[in-house]
């Protein structure tokens, strides 16, 4: 067991990752399969259907069930994952229920972060997990200081392409809009929880909400619920500048995520000094 802090993306871009979510799928059902016949009795399943959380009323938080209910509720989930109804669970079954109810725990969770304690082999462990190595993948140690930002800012062709680019990229739908859900990751990338820049903070789960919540409608300056391009471009550029004034001009060390406009500043950054270099290098 451990405790793992992760909400409904975390579940969804792991299902949506097909190779990850088999390996992990045949690699549980092997475990469980103890006759190594292919098939899962329900003796076999009984710990599986106790992993997955379908006792919680809000999700991290356990409460004391009825034996009795809990037998119907095992019985209840055994049938759901054989749909043919022979009395045994094959790979195929295996992998359609766990996928259709770790969509079901995503949509009950939301996209707000919770903590929850999970086993070790567990496919919402796998879920963290799996998120975790692509994170890390994603992030980058960079030194920036607000000079970096506010020159970036002032580059107008840049920052434009910039926005654009990173609009296209969380308009998952391709209205035009952006809702509070696709706006959630540029929120939490905001780094506005940091007392210290580059140093992380715990904040409580409820504090996060709020500071979500206002953050969006900053964005949404029409209140229509929902974020159009210069509504993302005015409001990006005036946290991008707080930012600035907040860090002042002597460098810090952060870590980036790859994506992030900070990133695309310090890239900015690099990219005109090496262009300087080299200007000066040849004459």
């Amino acid at each position: 067991m451990s405790v793992e802090i992760l909400d409904g993306a975390t579940i969804v871009n792991f299902l949506e990752d097909e190779e990850a979510f088999n390996v992990s799928v045949r690699d549980r059902f092997a475990h469980l399969d103890s006759n190594h016949d292919g098939q899962l009795s329900y003796g076999e399943m009984l710990k599986e259907l106790q992993g997955l959380r379908v006792m919680e009323t809000h999700f991290g938080v356990d409460v004391e069930t009825d034996p009795d209910e809990l037998v119907r509720v095992y019985d209840s989930l055994f049938v759901q994952f054989d749909h043919d109804l022979n009395g045994t669970v094959d790979l195929e079954e295996f992998k359609a229920e766990t996928r259709q109810m770790m969509l079901a725990m995503a949509n009950g969770m939301g996209f707000l972060p919770v903590q929850m304690v999970l086993e070790e082999d567990s496919f919402l462990k796998k879920a963290v997990e799996w998120e975790s190595a692509k994170l890390l993948a994603s992030y980058s140690v960079e030194i920036l200081d607000g000079a970096t930002i506010v020159n970036f800012l002032e580059d107008e062709e840049a920052f434009n392409v910039s926005v654009r680019d990173r609009f296209a990229h969380l308009d998952s739908n391709h209205d035009g809009q952006l809702s509070y859900g696709e706006m959630l990751k540029e929120l939490q990338g905001l780094r506005v929880m940091e007392t210290h820049f580059g140093v992380d903070v715990e904040t409580d789960p409820d504090e996060l909400f709020r500071v979500y919540d206002s953050l969006f409608v900053q964005f949404d300056h029409d209140l229509n619920g929902t974020v159009d391009l210069e509504e993302f471009k005015a409001e990006t550029r005036q946290m991008m500048l707080a930012m600035a004034n907040g860090m002042g001009f002597l460098p810090v060390q952060m870590v980036l995520e790859e994506d992030s406009f900070l990133k695309k500043a310090v890239e900015w950054e690099s990219a005109k000094l090496l262009a300087s270099s080299s200007s000066c290098s040849s004459t």
